[in-house]
């Protein structure tokens, strides 16, 4: 028997989400945009960074990110909205704006300062830098927590804002969705602990 995948680990403190969202907020650019999308979205790093101008559409109404490759093979439409991913769109357009020009459909989306894409080890490295402006790192110095760890909180809050696991599936581009009732259990789980939590007398 196939042993059983391990929960998400999303980060459950309020007051670290703030601190994080605040340290994003003061990222410079490209890395900002990539936090951002990572934050609201819950796509993972590579599909953020192998995004080009030509899977952007951000038409009023029709806002969205088209992933070619994903790590399940599916590609899929990610839907982006000013309710959902607010700072998200205003980055892009504000990035599509300061280009002056109108890009190429293959230009890739996030450049490094030597015009070539934004690697892996760069968004790690400056992930490294964030977690230790927001506070989020252990005595070591090491980050508290990974970039890939964004996908899971942005799972587990909407599930707990009431939303379908068939929705929060597609969201995540899960192609199995036992992957997503993971992010189910784990509200269980909050919600088993919260009421076995002793209550003041």
């Amino acid at each position: 028997m196939r042993g059983r995948r391990g929960l998400p680990r999303p980060i459950r403190e309020q007051h670290e989400q703030r601190s994080l969202d605040a340290a994003i907020a003061r990222t410079p650019q490209p890395y900002r945009l990539i936090f951002l999308l990572l934050r609201e979205t819950g796509m993972r790093v590579g599909e953020v960074l192998e995004l080009r101008w030509g899977d952007v559409t951000l038409e009023a109404g029709r806002e969205a990110l088209r992933v070619r490759e994903p790590k399940n093979g599916l590609g899929r439409t990610v839907i982006l909205g000013t309710t959902a991913t607010p700072h998200t769109l205003r980055g892009l357009r504000a990035t599509r704006r300061a280009l002056g020009h109108t890009p190429a459909e293959y230009d890739i989306l996030f450049r490094s300062n030597r015009g070539t894409r934004v690697s892996y080890d760069a968004a790690h490295y400056q992930w490294a830098k964030l977690c230790k402006v927001g506070g989020l790192v252990d005595t070591d110095g090491t980050p508290r927590y990974t970039p890939h760890q964004l996908r899971h909180t942005r799972g587990s809050e909407l599930l707990a804002q009431g939303q379908r696991v068939e929705i929060v599936q597609r969201v995540l581009g899960h192609r199995d969705i036992r992957s997503t009732l993971g992010y189910a259990e784990l509200q269980e789980a909050q919600v088993r602990a919260a009421l076995e939590r002793p209550m003041p007398r």
